[in-house]
């Protein structure tokens, strides 16, 4: 878990370089795998109550593509800029956030906790399809050879919207 105390930080900014574990960070990646700690490379500096967080956060990561189910590697680059704030002071309850908060991060006692900002913008930059390339023919339907490896012997199955008109062909 990697901590920053808020009244450490220098009024010039603190640079950080930290290589966390997945695990650690309760990260999983549906249809991947982490290859190599995830790399963080922060710059935070004080702005009054809030502090201003700039940097990077690289991942390479291994996917099973959506079409041929090939496993790829791939390099997640995530850009960071949001800042962290103490919590608001709210009565207990439901209160909706402004839209201007919504990329904020909150810490408490005066530290700050890299780990959920690493966890929600790695988990964000995860591609939902992710291909091993965007031309990828993906497998045959019907018998589940890989078409980037060439044709197969099977025939394209009918279209579904003749099936009426064929039905009528069949019974004359």
């Amino acid at each position: 878990m990697t901590e920053v105390k808020v009244s450490e930080i220098p009024e010039e900014g603190l640079s950080l370089s930290v290589r966390e574990d997945p695990a650690a960070l309760n990260l999983t990646v549906p249809g991947g795998r982490f290859l190599e700690p995830v790399s963080v490379d922060v710059f935070l500096v004080k702005a009054d109550k809030a502090v201003l967080a700039t940097g990077r956060i690289t991942a390479p990561v291994a996917f099973e593509c959506v079409r041929c189910l090939r496993e790829f590697p791939a390099s997640l680059d995530i850009p960071l800029s949001t800042q962290f704030v103490p919590p608001p002071e709210l009565p207990l309850g439901e209160h909706p956030m402004p839209p201007d908060e919504a990329e904020d991060y909150y810490y408490r006692d005066d530290v700050i906790v890299l780990d959920d900002l690493v966890r929600e913008e790695v988990l964000l930059a995860v591609p939902f399809n992710p291909q091993c390339r965007a031309e990828c023919l993906g497998l045959c339907p019907q018998c589940g050879q890989d078409l980037n490896n060439g044709r197969c012997a099977c025939a394209p199955p009918p279209d579904s919207r003749w099936a009426v008109l064929r039905q009528h062909l069949k019974e004359k």
